[in-house]
């Protein structure tokens, strides 16, 4: 396996990890402000959650395409890291209802194992939630970011072929 592939695969980890917090941050704002309640704020935050997942793939496909010059490898990159990312923001869920604690899931908490349901709360919650919306968004995942890669790498490939563009390209070197 080549070493930019691991890269891509420990980006999507750590891109998971921050956007379970930044998911958070965001719905505390929204809600907290109250602008969710205008069309305008809906608006807003579709795009403020949905759009910072583009922020880990674009750059890694313009990469891979400039690298591999295929229009798949692009596609299979931006699978790849998108796949880790939902499994680390699932597995980051876990961890923070285990250790952290949130108030309205405390019989998660660690501290309570003694607890005769805890176990089973615990099997529900990795088979259920964690591994349900792993599976889920990860087929999501998968297709959604392999359709993107793809399209960056057509538009770049295609762009790379445009006389315009080689000229706008060595002028603005120059």
């Amino acid at each position: 396996m080549k070493r930019r592939w691991l890269i891509y695969t420990i980006i999507g980890i750590m891109f998971g990890i921050v956007d379970f917090y930044y998911q958070g941050f965001l719905s505390n704002f929204f809600m907290r402000n109250q602008y969710f309640n205008s069309s305008t704020g809906e608006i807003a935050w579709i795009v403020l959650s949905v759009g910072i997942w583009l922020l880990p793939i674009v750059p890694i496909a313009l990469y891979e395409v400039r690298i591999s010059r295929s229009r798949v490898r692009p596609a299979l990159a931006c699978s790849l890291t998108w796949c880790a990312t939902i499994t680390s923001y699932y597995l980051t869920n876990a961890v923070q209802l285990a250790f952290i604690g949130v108030p309205t899931r405390l019989e998660m908490h660690i501290s309570n194992r003694l607890d005769p349901f805890f176990w089973d709360n615990w099997k529900s919650e990795l088979l259920y939630d964690v591994g349900g919306s792993i599976v889920g968004w990860g087929v999501v995942a998968l297709v959604g970011g392999f359709i993107i890669g793809f399209i960056i790498s057509l538009i770049y490939l295609y762009l790379r072929k445009n006389p315009n563009f080689k000229r706008a390209k060595h002028m603005e070197n120059s």
